[in-house]
């Protein structure tokens, strides 16, 4: 009697297809993940640059005199990556928007809005705003 061993040693075509599409799956996945967390980490760096920006922005308002406090203005946030407010920046460019809404004689509201372009995967610009905001009082100094 003579028996004939199961001779495949290999891989069929079929299986080695299926193989290959698995794995080109799991990398364009694990590509687009990295993608993902370098778009995110530098989002939230800059939005904490934004934030840093605007509170220094709330705090130069705080320190005027209640009666100058009425001026709006807007003009350019140049940041670097140690999150300096400065002018000589090269990393981060931005605008920042500042409006003060008269709430009554003793209080002005102060808004701030940070807009800088953050890149996208595609090398698209996206424009990203940030909102901060805080109340002024007037408060005399007694007598």
């Amino acid at each position: 009697m003579h028996t004939h061993k199961n001779a495949e040693t290999g891989l069929t075509l079929v299986e080695a297809l299926v193989s290959l599409a698995i794995v080109t799956v799991l990398l364009v996945t694990a590509t687009e993940g990295i993608l993902n967390s370098r778009f995110l980490g530098s989002y939230s760096r800059h939005q904490v640059q934004a934030m840093y920006a605007a509170q220094q922005i709330l705090e130069q308002y705080r320190r005027q005199p209640f009666s100058t406090v009425s001026l709006n203005t807007s003009g350019p946030v140049i940041l670097d990556f140690n999150g300096d407010f400065s002018n000589t920046g090269t990393y981060l460019y931005g605008t920042a928007f500042i409006s003060v809404v008269n709430i009554d004689p003793d209080r002005d509201k102060i808004n701030v809005e940070v807009d800088w372009q953050e890149k996208m995967q595609d090398n698209k610009n996206v424009t990203m705003k940030e909102y901060y905001s805080t109340i002024i009082v007037n408060d005399p100094v007694p007598n």
